[in-house]
Formats: structure tokens, sequence, C-alpha cells
């Protein structure tokens, strides 16, 4: 930060909630009005809150809610202010031999992404935006495939925990509240069929967004934990209670399977007994969701009677 800006943002931290005049603020610093509020805008474009009235000055009302790097230190944690997409900065990192187990989480994405090329809104200092590297030891594509579910399975468990909003699971593997997507998963890996060299979770998880944080044509579909909740969350602390349970969630399943976290998965579930259509690039299928199988399969019954089980697509 420049020293300029930082020595006036002291000030206003040391006497808020009161103003400090443009006068007090220009003598101490040796700099001209004008240049005291250049640093005033400069501030408030990184998100910092700062009311200006007639004859009193400046007050700072809110700081920016920012994730604490020195609180994720030490952790395998790499963060980054701002990112194009973090599953990138992963298969990056991944291709350059990063450890098991490394995390990259940004305040921001710019490109994000969710599943089949959808882009995923990340706004600064609202969400969780992080990706996970694993590097499973001697497994299939086919058996890496329901790690989602598993980590979904997982995340709901928590953020019920934490949160106490009733988080539920729509297959395979989004998270909601009140019918609304509040998280998403994006699984890349690099491999062959009988065998995975690297795969990457990526996760992004709406925190503290409000409505108007959402464009209009997703107000109706996506939610945030802080909309639900009435209140705003602390994201370095929510994201420490998260990470430790994903990442024993990824090493038991691993060793477990899907069948381990079947029962977690039911019992969040939003989809089993629904009457849902469930499509994929080229094709769909309508039915009532039956049940889950223990490889993370939909069964699915058509309107025929003709039983189903489907393991790539989504409900829509």
């Amino acid at each position: 930060m420049n020293s300029r800006k930082e020595q006036i943002l002291e000030q206003l931290k040391s006497n808020s909630p009161k103003f400090v005049s443009g006068e007090a603020l220009s003598a101490s610093l040796g700099l001209s009005r004008a240049a005291v509020w250049k640093y005033i805008q400069q501030l408030r474009q990184e998100d910092y809150i700062i009311r200006a009235a007639p004859r009193k000055g400046y007050r700072l009302e809110q700081e920016p809610d920012r994730l604490d790097a020195a609180r994720l230190a030490n952790r395998g944690i790499i963060y980054y202010p701002s990112v194009q997409s973090t599953n990138l900065v992963a298969r990056s990192l991944a291709g350059e031999n990063a450890a098991e187990g490394t995390v990259i989480i940004a305040e921001e994405q710019t490109e994000g992404r969710g599943r089949r090329g959808r882009r995923w809104i990340s706004p600064r200092g609202k969400g969780l935006w992080f990706s996970l590297i694993l590097r499973p030891n001697d497994t299939s594509l086919a058996a890496a495939a329901p790690v989602t579910l598993a980590v979904a399975a997982a995340l709901a468990r928590v953020l019920r925990r934490e949160t106490g909003l009733k988080v539920t699971l729509k297959w395979p593997n989004d998270l909601l509240v009140e019918g609304k997507k509040i998280c998403g998963i994006l699984t890349e890996l690099k491999g062959e069929l009988d065998r995975v060299e690297y795969l990457i979770l990526g996760i992004g998880l709406n925190v503290n967004q409000s409505g108007a944080d959402f464009p209009p044509g997703l107000r109706l579909r996506a939610s945030s934990l802080a909309l639900a909740a009435g209140r705003v969350f602390d994201r370095t602390a929510l994201f420490l209670s998260l990470l430790e349970p994903l990442r024993e969630a990824c090493t038991l399943f691993f060793k477990e399977g899907f069948s381990y976290f079947r029962d977690t998965w039911i019992g969040h579930n939003s989809t089993l007994g629904q009457e849902i259509t469930v499509a994929w690039p080229g094709g769909s299928l309508c039915g009532t969701a039956l049940d889950l199988d223990e490889n993370g399969e939909l069964i699915l019954q058509d309107q025929a009677g003709r039983v189903h089980r489907i393991n790539y697509g989504e409900i829509v």
C-alpha cells in the first residue's frame, strides 16, 4: 500500500467513529486537500467505506472483508488477491509437482468457471474461491469420478454445523439453501484410464453476497450464506472450519470409496423422491429419482417404468 495512503488510513482508523477533517489530514501529512481526496478515492476503490461530510471531514465506516493471510499461513495454503481461476493456478502448480493437499485460494476470480464451461461469478471479498490438489495413488478414472459427491456431502455436513442453515444437496454435487445454489464443485484431472496423475477440486462458495451482487438472471436461482442467515460470516474462520474436514473426506474417499459417504449424501439430499429431468450434452431423461447407489450413480425410473442408472449429467 502507498505510504501516504496507508498513513491516511491509519488516521481514519485511530479516530473512528469520529470524523477527521481534510485540513487536519493535509497538515499532518504535508499534502494538499486535492491529494488527500485522491487517496480517499483510492481507498474507496479498495472497498473501504469512507463517509465524507461538509465541515466535518472523513470517517471510516467499514473496512473490506479480506481473508486473513496470516491465519492461513503454514497450512499448505497459497493465497492470491486475484486470479483468473484457482483451478487454472492449481493445474499449473500440479504440473510443477506441487504437493498433495496444496490449496490455492483467492479473494476474487476474474474468470471463474463452473461445470460445462459456465461462468462462476466470484466477486472480491464475498465468497470462498479455492482449489485443492490431490494425488491419489493407484486410482483409476472411474474410481475417482464420485469424489465430487463425497466432497459435497462432507461440505454440506460441516456447513450445517457451522451456519445453522439447512444445506441440501442436488445431484450430483450442488449445495443449496432454500432451493437456491450456494456452492458448486468443479473437478478436473490428468491421467490415463487406469491411473490418475493428479486431481483438482475447485470449490466456489457464496458467503457474503447481497442480492445486488448477483446478475438479475441468477437471483432466482443463486443465493449466499449471508442472504439465507441474515448475517455476515467471518470468511477466514469459515474456510478454516471447512478445510480439514474436506482434506479428511478426500483421504477417506480414496480409501473407502463413495459408499462411506452415501448415507450422508442421502441424508442431506433434495433430489430423491422428486420428479426430475436429467440433461447431458445431446440428451435428457425425465422420471422419478429413486435412489443413489454405492458408486454415486442416480437411479431413475422413467415414465414407462424402466429403471436407469445415470452417472453423468445435471438436473434441469
